[in-house]
């Protein structure tokens, strides 16, 4: 059988520690005819044995004689031993088991009537598969022996060397890994949870092979590392990292006990795609397992780029208010516009909205040298853009019209009964806009003569209720 732990009794003459100190000289004494001396006897590799979690390494003991009466041997790590043979090359590829990483019994007991006794060190699995391709080293240095027995001269120190080649093969070892590695395009109606305040988006910490007990690990986001993918093109010109207060994300994250997989979330509210709308920036993060307090972190699967794309915000359909002023309106006198002639407007301001009544309209139109707009024989033109405030299928009204109405928007005519009628129901038309994306509108009315009146009105069913359409929807055109 391949052995694949190394137990070395050490002679102190490897350290060159020899001086004339009298407790040395004591220490090469041969024990009293009543006393035994103690040796370190190491362990039978094939009573090795490793878990999901641990490695077993049984060590042994023995005396030269039966003990007489029971006693203890105390049991402690010697590092600087182990630190010494690694740095003077005496052990090469090698690094020294850190002490939390193994435990011992801190005395091994003697029965009477024996001449040896055996203990058990525990090491864990994960440091084993951390330095996969190492050897793995450890002293126990054995001291303070009862009942007036004595450590054999030379003889006090135990070697551990765990080859961890000969103990695993690669596909034994317990990886982590962050969604596969690589590059993660969060695009729209993939994989996120929509909710009323944002976009929470799922990243799987996957790890390989046998589940183990609770753990947990620490996510990092490297934020320098996207500009940098940009600058060098990896990424494209139009990705930015967002600012600390416009996401959360997970940076602590807990596998459950038997779990092969934990969630890591990254959450962007909808605030946030509303105010990069008009610039239509992608948002790009750089994410990595930093720490585990069990297992192993893949050296490249444990890193992730996450590229979310605008359009994820079209699952957001929250009412977004616009900072529009209205509409620029063109109005004509002694003509209503049918054909238009391609005279100059009589005068052109901007209106908040459309929202007129006869009281007072068209009264308050003056043209520069401030003569009023007659109230009959004439025609109005609003034009500009409106913002949706959301997702759906719009119905536009001129129901409440006095008299002829028209009414086109993103360029499809939604209306067209330009008469001498007025407030006719079914003056109106349905299109179906996409939110906080701005559309061409442009709206004409006739008067004839006597009453007038012109309300623009939106609806979405089960969304937005009738409505006037607000100002802070309506741009206008150049």
């Amino acid at each position: 059988m391949k052995k694949f732990i190394y137990i070395a009794l050490i002679s102190l003459t490897i350290f060159g520690v020899y001086s004339c100190s009298k407790s040395q000289i004591d220490d090469l004494k041969l024990p009293d005819a009543t006393t035994r001396s103690i040796t370190g006897e190491g362990i039978v590799a094939s009573n090795v044995s490793i878990d999901n979690e641990y490695v077993k390494v049984p060590f042994k003991i023995s005396l030269t004689g039966v003990a007489e009466e029971a006693f203890q041997v105390g049991l402690t790590l010697n590092n600087d031993t182990v630190t010494q043979l690694i740095n003077n090359g005496t052990i090469t590829n090698a690094i020294l088991m850190p002490s939390a990483a193994v435990e011992y019994p801190n005395v091994i007991n003697v029965a009477f009537g024996t001449d040896n006794s055996e203990g058990i060190a525990i090491v864990r699995r994960s440091v084993l598969e951390r330095n996969y391709g190492k050897k793995i080293v450890f002293a126990l240095k054995l001291s303070a022996p009862g009942k007036g027995n004595k450590i054999a001269p030379g003889k006090s120190t135990i070697l551990v060397i765990i080859n961890t080649s000969d103990l695993l093969k690669p596909t034994d070892l317990h990886y982590l890994t962050l969604n596969g590695g690589g590059t993660y395009n969060v695009v729209y109606q993939g994989n996120y949870i929509i909710g009323p305040a944002g976009v929470t988006i799922p990243l799987v910490v996957s790890l390989e092979n046998q589940p183990s007990s609770a753990f947990t690990i620490k996510i990092r986001d490297n934020v320098d590392t996207i500009a940098t993918l940009v600058g060098k093109g990896t990424l494209p010109a139009d990705a930015i990292h967002l600012a600390a207060k416009d996401y959360t994300l997970d940076t602590v994250v807990r596998f459950a006990t038997g779990a092969s997989s934990a969630i890591v979330r990254l959450q962007i509210p909808w605030p946030v795609f509303d105010a990069n709308i008009a610039a239509n920036k992608k948002f790009a993060f750089s994410l990595n397992i930093q720490q585990s307090t069990n297992h192993v972190i893949h050296p490249t699967k444990s890193k992730l780029i996450v590229v979310v794309d605008p359009n994820v915000n079209f699952d957001n359909n929250s009412y977004i208010t616009g900072n529009g002023t209205g509409l620029r309106a063109k109005y004509y006198t002694n003509t209503q516009l049918d054909p238009d002639d391609g005279r100059a407007p009589f005068a052109t301001r901007i209106d908040e909205q459309i929202n007129f009544s006869g009281d007072g309209w068209p009264d308050g139109v003056k043209n520069t040298a401030g003569v009023q707009l007659s109230r009959d024989n004439y025609a109005s033109r609003w034009t500009g853009e409106f913002l949706a405030p959301v997702r759906g299928t719009y119905t536009f009204y001129q129901t409440r019209w006095d008299d002829g109405a028209r009414l086109y928007v993103n360029g499809v005519e939604l209306v067209n009964d330009y008469t001498t009628q007025w407030d006719k129901d079914y003056r109106k038309g349905t299109i179906f806009l996409e939110r906080g994306k701005r559309y061409k509108i442009e709206a004409h009315h006739r008067e004839n003569v006597g009453g007038q009146q012109a309300y623009l009105e939106i609806e979405v069913p089960n969304i937005l209720s009738k409505r006037v359409i607000p100002k802070s929807q309506l741009f206008p055109a150049p």
